[in-house]
């Protein structure tokens, strides 16, 4: 950022020589405005704030060391660098006493005023640091005590918060960018995205100082008060509006329980934090108000595998009508059930582990999948439903195609067909004969080829499905012994008891009863 100076001199071709002697942007400066005298000239201060004057000393009107004193007054930041045809001794020594920066000689030296520019441009910047560190120190405390119920007076003015002090509703509201660092190649540009979005935030808000707090993720919070006469609900929607327009991003807003004082601050602020976890509450996505959600129940336990399973089965069997049918399906269920947003990655990160089961049991492997960081950037990147779908969808159909690409390559296909039908039917009376019969293949062979492709005997690996099966029931229900032997596929309840004590070195009732230690 360039510091912005002012010229100020009556005489017009030496303002214009000092603004033509030197490159002003490589010395850090960049004019911004020119005066004719003291008085035009301190008028020209108050309204653009320079971070330099440069003036002469000798000017009608008013002088240039009585600008700077009535400049001074105003406990104005703004430097001085004042110019004199005269050398005399007591312009110096006043000169130092308002603080200025530097005093030249006319006529000006060109590499002088550079040196001079830049070694101010060096000491701006480190004053701006330091204000800056200062303010963050001076906030981070405010924090504290807006937090803990402790806010007085004081900390409101040490901060210059001027829109808390004089507002009478408040309520904390956490700003959200979809679809950040989606592409490492575009995080320089995010962080333009994220300055800019506290600077319309800020603008919005209050043209002083404004509270704001970084949170995980990209995520921004802002405190908002009725402060200008304007209702936090409309606010809220007014700064969600701004910012799309101005980042070009989606953004989702929350906004925690509005309270009455700022020392009950922070039930709004736990309240918006919760309000997070209703991110697929609305489709239109208009912002969140806790108020409005808090009774509504959101979806924290994971979603049923059948919807999971249907899905991969179609992905099997490459058929892209189904394969769209079951990620609708799988999208109604979270909408309509008000999955939570970490509900919704962990029933994705399932199903992306299934189907990388699938490619690796084919001899596949996910390092070929192109859509997988896309697809893993939802678990740390904030995004709303429809682009967790559309990102989820590219992946399922990569997927689709590189199990078709294998599939031609192994000639697996078929093997994998009849352990899916053996997944499905294990409870029901099926043998390697049986299964043979139903996908006309020479059981001998069969029972080979899948010995071969995953390492167990069909027999065992039929026994073995049951077994955990009748495991999961024992935990699970009350049923007896022999009703969970019929029901996981068992013809004879004493072969099942001899059958499970075999694998799992007890009976199945001393199973149920250790559970109960």
């Amino acid at each position: 950022m360039l510091n912005q100076v002012v010229i100020v001199d009556d005489e017009y071709f030496v303002r214009k020589g000092i603004i033509t002697l030197v490159n002003w942007e490589e010395c850090g400066f960049q004019i911004c405005a020119e005066a004719t005298d003291g008085e035009d000239a301190l008028n020209v201060i108050k309204k653009v704030k320079p971070d330099l004057v440069i003036t002469d000393i000798r000017m009608p009107v008013l002088d240039g060391l009585e600008l700077i004193d009535l400049v001074k007054q105003q406990e104005t930041v703004t430097k001085f660098i004042i110019l004199s045809g005269h050398n005399e001794f007591s312009y110096a020594q006043k000169a130092v006493r308002y603080g200025v920066h530097d005093f030249l000689l006319k006529p000006i030296d060109k590499t002088e005023l550079e040196t001079t520019l830049k070694k101010l441009s060096l000491a701006l910047e480190e004053e701006r640091k330091v204000k800056e560190y200062e303010q963050e120190v001076v906030l981070e405390t405010l924090w504290g005590h807006l937090l803990s119920g402790t806010v007085c007076q004081l900390h409101l003015e040490q901060a210059n918060v001027t829109y808390l002090r004089c507002a009478t509703k408040f309520a904390y509201m956490i700003v959200e960018i979809n679809d950040m660092a989606y592409n490492p190649m575009e995080r320089s540009s995010n962080e333009l995205k994220k300055s800019l979005l506290r600077l319309t935030v800020s603008t919005i808000i209050t043209k002083g100082t404004v509270c704001m707090k970084e949170h995980e993720g990209n995520r921004i919070g802002f405190i908002l008060t009725d402060y200008g006469g304007h209702s936090i609900t409309t606010l809220a929607k007014k700064i969600q509006e701004k910012i799309q327009l101005q980042v070009q991003k989606c953004i989702t807003v929350y906004v925690g329980v509005v309270v009455d004082h700022i020392n009950q601050f922070s039930s709004s602020y736990e309240s918006a934090l919760r309000s997070l976890q209703y991110k697929y509450v609305s489709p239109t996505n208009e912002p969140i108000f806790y108020e409005k959600v808090k009774d509504r129940r959101v979806t924290s336990i994971e979603m049923e595998d059948h919807f999971m399973n249907a899905l991969l089965e179609c992905i099997e069997e490459n058929n892209n009508l189904l394969i769209r049918e079951k990620i609708n399906n799988i999208f109604h269920e979270f909408e309509t059930n008000l999955y939570s947003p970490e509900a919704v990655r962990v029933a994705l990160i399932r199903c992306k582990n299934k189907a990388i089961k699938t490619i690796r049991g084919m001899g596949g492997t996910s390092e070929d999948l192109q859509t997988m960081e896309s697809l893993e950037n939802v678990n740390y990147c904030s995004f709303t439903l429809l682009q967790i779908k559309e990102v989820f969808s590219h992946f399922v159909f990569e997927v689709t195609t590189y199990i078709g690409e294998l599939r031609k390559e192994n000639g697996k296909s078929e093997i994998n067909k009849i352990k899916s039908y053996i997944d499905r039917n294990f409870h029901k009376s099926i043998s390697l004969k049986s299964i043979a019969t139903t996908f006309y293949m020479n059981p001998v062979y069969m029972g080979q080829l899948f010995k071969k492709t995953y390492g167990v005997y069909f027999k065992d690996y039929l026994l073995s499905l049951r077994i955990q099966e009748s495991k999961k029931l024992l935990r699970q229900t009350n049923l007896r012994v022999y009703e969970i032997a019929e029901k996981v596929g068992f013809k004879s309840a004493d072969y099942f008891v001899t059958q499970f004590e075999k694998l799992e070195k007890v009976t199945p009732t001393e199973y149920r009863k250790s559970l109960n230690k």
